[in-house]
C-alpha cells in the first residue's frame, strides 16, 4: 500500500507524542499536588489532563482513519461508519441508559452507596445490551433492506452488517468500563479514565494500522474494536480493585425500581440529542439515490475533523458536574457563578476552532484523504465549513444539559431534546433528498439554536438562565479578525495549514484588545496557581 507523503508525515507525527505522554506523566508525578481548598485547580486539573489525554487518542483514532481513507474507496468506508454510528453512538447510548450520569452524581452526593449502586447500574446495562441492542440492530437492517426492496433507498451491505453484528459485541466490556469511569469522576480523578483510554488507543492504533497495511478491510477493523474494549475493562478491573472495591454483581430489585426512573429520563435526552446530533446520517444513506455510502464517507470525514474539538465539552462538563451538584443543593447563587465562568472558557475556545476549521476545510480534508481527495472535493470541504459553526452553541447547550441535571431537571430538559431532535428529523426529512450534505450540515447549526431556545427559559426559572451574548460577543469578534488575517495569509500564498500559525497570536491579541482578560479572570489564573 502506497501512502502520500503527507500520510506518512502525520503518522509519524502521532507516534513521535508517545515519548511525549511518558515525560507528561513523570512530570505530572514530580511536580503536582491537590490541594483539597482549591476548587479552581482541581476543576482545571480534572479539565486540562483528560483533555490532554483525549486529544491524543483523538490524533490516533485520526492516523488510523486517514490511513483507512487512503486504503479503501469511499463506497466501502460507509458502511462501517454506519455500523460505528449505530453501535457506538446509539446502541451505547441507549444501553447506558444514563446510569453512568446517574451513578456519578449519586456517589458524589453520597460515597457510602457506591458498592451498591455499581453493581445494580452494572447488570441493568448488561440486560440492555442483551436484550435489546441486538432486536433494534436487526429491525434496522430489515428496514433498509425494505427501503432497498421499495426502491426508495440502499439496504445495508453483507459487509456492513457483519460490521454492526461484531461492534455489537463490544457494548458488554464498554458498559464495565463505563460504570467504574463514573466512579472516578465521582470522585474527582478524571486523570485516572483518560490515562487508560490512551493506553488502549496506543493498543488500538498498532493493531488497527498493522490490519490496514496487511490489506485487511473493516471485519477485521471490527474485531479490533472488541479486543481493545475487552482489553480495557480488564485495565478497569485492576484499578477498581485498588482504588475502590471489588466488583460485585448484586442484583437489589428495590434499588433498581428506584434508578429505572431517575435514569430514564437521562437515557432519553441523550438519546434524542445523538438523534439530531447524526441521525441525518441514517437519513443521507436512506435516500443517497445511489450514493449513499459514498455521501456517508463524506459526511463522516467533515465528522471526524469536528471529533477533535467535540471531545472538549464533556471533559469540561464533568470535571465540574460534581462541583455543580453540590452546589445545586446548597448555593444557587455559587452554581450561577460556576456555570458562567465555565461556559466562558468554552466560548473562548470554541470560536476560534469553528473558524479555523471552516477557513482550513479544504487543506484538513487533503491532509486526510491524499491522493483519494478528488472523490471527497470540494463536498466534504464545503460541509466541514458549514457544519463547524455547530460548535459554539454546541459547547454552550452541552454545558447547560448537565446545569439542569445537577439541579434535578432531567425530567423538564427531555422536552427541549424531543423538540430539538422532532425539528432535525423533520427537517432532514423534507430538505436532505433534495439539497443533501449541504441540507444536512445547516439543519445542525440550527437544531442547536432550537435546543438552547428551549433550555434558555427551564435555566431562568432555576435563577441560572446564562447572559449569552454578553459571554459570547469578544470571542466571536476576536475570531473574525482571526480568520480575516488567516484568509489573508492563505491570499498571501501561505500554502496548505500554513495559516493557522498565525491565528493563536491574533486571537489572543484581539481579545486583549477587546478587553476579555480582567481582574476577575486574573484572580482565577492566581487561584488555579495557588498564588490567591
Amino acid at each position: 500500500m502506497q501512502l502520500s507523503d503527507r500520510t506518512r508525515y502525520f503518522v509519524l507525527a502521532t507516534a513521535a507524542m508517545l515519548p511525549l505522554l511518558g515525560v507528561a506523566v513523570l512530570l505530572w508525578r514530580r511536580f503536582y499536588r491537590d490541594d483539597a481548598g482549591n476548587t479552581a485547580r482541581r476543576v482545571v486539573k480534572n479539565s486540562a489532563v483528560p483533555l490532554a489525554f483525549r486529544l491524543m487518542v483523538r490524533a490516533f483514532d485520526l492516523a488510523v482513519f486517514v490511513v483507512l481513507q487512503q486504503t479503501l474507496p469511499g463506497v466501502n468506508i460507509g458502511p462501517y461508519a454506519l455500523a460505528v454510528l449505530l453501535v457506538g453512538q446509539y446502541l451505547g447510548t441507549f444501553t447506558e441508559f444514563g446510569l453512568g450520569v446517574l451513578l456519578t452524581r449519586e456517589v458524589a452526593r453520597d460515597p457510602g452507596a457506591a458498592r451498591r449502586l455499581f453493581g445494580t447500574t452494572l447488570l441493568l446495562r448488561w440486560a440492555l445490551a442483551l436484550c435489546a441492542a441486538a432486536p433494534f440492530a436487526a429491525l434496522l437492517i430489515g428496514l433498509y433492506g425494505l427501503l432497498g426492496a421499495l426502491g426508495l433507498g440502499e439496504p445495508v451491505t453483507p459487509l456492513g452488517q457483519q460490521a454492526i453484528w461484531i461492534l455489537l459485541l463490544t457494548l458488554i466490556p464498554g458498559a464495565y468500563s463505563s460504570a467504574v469511569t463514573a466512579l472516578y469522576n465521582a470522585s474527582e480523578r478524571m486523570e485516572v479514565p483518560a490515562l487508560v483510554e490512551v493506553i488502549t488507543a496506543i493498543v488500538g492504533l498498532g493493531a488497527r494500522l498493522a490490519l490496514l497495511w496487511s490489506g485487511y478491510g473493516i471485519l477485521a477493523l471490527s474485531w479490533a474494536a472488541v479486543g481493545v474494549t475487552t482489553g480495557t475493562a480488564t485495565i478497569y478491573l485492576f484499578l477498581q480493585s485498588r482504588d475502590f472495591f471489588r466488583p460485585s454483581l448484586r442484583w437489589d430489585p428495590a434499588l433498581a425500581r428506584q434508578l429505572l426512573p431517575l435514569a430514564f429520563p437521562l437515557m432519553l435526552n441523550n438519546l434524542l440529542n445523538v438523534v439530531f446530533f447524526r441521525f441525518d446520517t441514517f437519513i443521507i444513506k436512506a435516500f443517497g439515490a445511489g450514493r449513499g455510502d459514498l455521501m456517508v464517507t463524506q459526511y463522516d470525514i467533515a465528522y471526524k475533523v469536528i471529533s477533535i474539538a467535540t471531545i472538549l465539552p464533556p471533559i469540561v462538563t464533568f470535571a465540574v458536574f460534581p462541583l455543580f451538584a453540590r452546589r445545586a443543593a446548597e448555593d444557587r447563587a455559587a452554581l450561577a457563578q460556576a456555570q458562567n465562568r465555565t461556559l466562558q472558557a468554552l466560548l473562548l475556545v470554541a470560536f476560534p476552532i469553528a473558524m479555523g476549521m471552516s477557513v482550513l476545510a479544504t487543506p484538513l480534508v487533503l491532509l486526510i484523504n491524499g491522493r483519494n481527495a478528488a472523490q471527497y472535493l470540494p463536498i466534504s470541504a464545503q460541509v466541514l465549513a458549514i457544519l463547524a459553526w455547530f460548535l459554539p452553541l454546541s459547547f454552550a447547550n452541552g454545558l447547560l444539559q448537565y446545569v439542569l441535571i445537577a439541579v434535578n431537571q432531567q425530567r423538564s430538559i427531555t422536552r427541549a431534546f424531543a423538540i430539538g431532535a422532532a425539528f432535525n428529523l423533520i427537517a432532514n426529512l423534507l430538505l436532505v433528498p433534495w439539497y443533501g450534505l449541504y441540507a444536512a450540515s445547516a439543519i445542525t447549526i440550527l437544531s442547536e439554536v432550537v435546543l438552547f431556545a428551549v433550555f434558555r427559559p427551564l435555566l431562568g426559572r432555576e435563577g441560572l438562565a446564562p447572559p449569552l451574548l454578553a459571554l459570547a460577543w469578544r470571542p466571536a469578534l476576536a475570531a473574525l479578525l482571526m480568520g480575516a488575517a488567516m484568509w489573508g495569509a492563505g491570499s498571501l500564498g501561505l500554502p496548505g495549514l500554513a495559516p493557522a500559525l498565525i491565528a493563536p497570536p491574533v486571537y489572543l491579541a484581539a481579545l486583549w484588545a477587546l478587553g476579555a482578560y480582567g481582574a476577575e479572570e486574573r484572580a482565577l489564573v492566581r487561584r488555579v496557581l495557588g498564588r490567591a
